[in-house]
């Protein structure tokens, strides 16, 4: 009985100790590559397709907190980079990017070095630029 007893014991404290919000939290985390998903407007535009992006783009983010964005169309890359600021609350995480230069790929409402993105509590990774009628960008994590 004492075995079953320590035994039991030992179990309960391996379960009581681990959590599932380690493996939530990794799945859910900015580090890391994101590719655009989705490309939505509420102004359509003969040349898109609503839904389908008709270039790639990519935030790589470091644990540097620096940040690398690509975007290629039609063969050509444009890159940007910079460092950002993480702020969590209960079911987002904010993202503000600061640009080391000005660039084309830039979306920001305010059209400076700076671009708010929003990582929802589903693990996609929105533009914050459709606040502002500018189109909205969905990314997903590839890495």
């Amino acid at each position: 009985m004492k075995k079953f007893a320590t035994v039991f014991i030992i179990m309960l404290s391996i379960v009581s100790c681990s959590s599932d919000d380690a493996t939530s939290k990794n799945a859910l985390g900015y580090y890391g590559k994101w590719k655009l998903t989705t490309y939505t407007t509420s102004f359509v535009l003969a040349i898109y397709i609503p839904g389908e992006p008709q270039w790639q783009e990519y935030y790589d983010f470091k644990t540097d907190n620096t940040f690398l964005k690509t975007r290629i169309i039609n063969g050509t890359t444009t890159t940007a980079s910079g460092t950002f600021l993480a702020t969590k609350n209960s079911d987002q995480t904010n993202l503000k990017l600061t640009y080391s230069e000005t660039s084309d790929i830039i979306g920001s409402c305010l059209g400076n070095l700076t671009e708010e993105l929003i990582l929802d509590n589903k693990g996609v990774l929105f533009s914050t630029w459709r606040n502002c009628d500018g189109p909205g960008f969905e990314y997903k994590k590839v890495r």
